[in-house]
């Protein structure tokens, strides 16, 4: 049995919830997604496979921790200490 098995849900589907555990609003959670789209989409055939869409990766890699993202005025979004998330938005 794999994990979207165990929690009831495709891997496709995300809960507003888990999206939310990881920024302190839903606007921080949105900009800091729609970053990571717009980078994974830079350059074409480098981050993203074949038919792969950037919106759908972008949300995968925020609710798995591998966006980091800064608030302006201060601090690390999603309560991370700088450096530990894998990829900046």
């Amino acid at each position: 049995m794999n994990q979207a098995e165990d929690n009831g849900r495709d891997d496709k589907t995300v809960r507003k919830e888990e999206i939310l555990e990881r920024a302190q609003s839903a606007y921080e959670a949105v900009v800091a997604i729609a970053k990571e789209a717009r980078r994974l989409n830079a350059v074409p055939g480098v981050y993203l496979k074949d038919e792969e869409r950037p919106l759908p990766r972008a949300v995968k890699n925020f609710v798995d921790g591998k966006v980091e993202y800064e608030v302006e005025g201060g601090g690390t979004g999603g309560g991370r200490s700088a450096g530990q998330g894998k990829k900046r938005a």
